[in-house]
């Protein structure tokens, strides 16, 4: 089975919710009075929000294979995250098989080792590693978790966090 290449990455900010717990609408137990590095300083410590935390907004990268299928994921960064997406990373990328995520990923972390391995590099990465395993995901007809190697017991516990951790339930 042949499957389509890459034709195209594109990456954009959503706002008011999504992957950014501190961009959501109305209040949120994560902007509350809670400890952060910025509580040593009297002027941050009453909300997250008060410094800025919130800025970035949700990233979204989509990955089109030639066939029109798209993968999609959404992580933290916002727009400066969607630049190193679009102008750095998307080059890894298109025109080729979504098959050689290995490669693909190796060589999105090394070429970004004279700007950053962490915060908004790693995110902008993580996002299109998401995106590509959707993709492959739905060009192969196959949930992800087949992807990497398939149920491995019949149920499983997991820890929910999120801007509404009730609907995990």
């Amino acid at each position: 089975m042949t499957l389509s290449k890459i034709k195209h990455v594109r990456a954009f900010v959503a706002k008011g919710g999504g992957a950014d717990y501190h961009d959501q609408v109305g209040q949120h137990w994560i902007d509350d009075h809670i400890a952060t590095p910025m509580s040593r300083y009297p002027e941050y410590r009453q909300s997250r929000r008060s410094f800025g935390i919130n800025v970035l907004g949700t990233l979204v990268v989509e990955i089109e294979a030639e066939d029109g299928t798209i993968g999609v994921a959404v992580t933290t960064g916002g727009e400066p995250a969607a630049y190193i997406v679009e102008k750095h990373l998307a080059r890894f990328l298109e025109g080729r098989a979504p098959t050689d995520y290995e490669k693909i990923w190796d060589q999105m972390y090394f070429s970004t080792q004279y700007y950053g391995r962490k915060g908004l590099v790693i995110n902008a990465i993580s996002g299109v590693d998401l995106a590509l395993w959707d993709l492959l995901g739905k060009l192969r007809q196959e949930p992800v978790y087949h992807l990497l190697g398939g149920a491995v017991r019949d149920e499983l516990q997991f820890y929910a966090t999120g801007a509404r951790p009730d609907l995990a339930k």
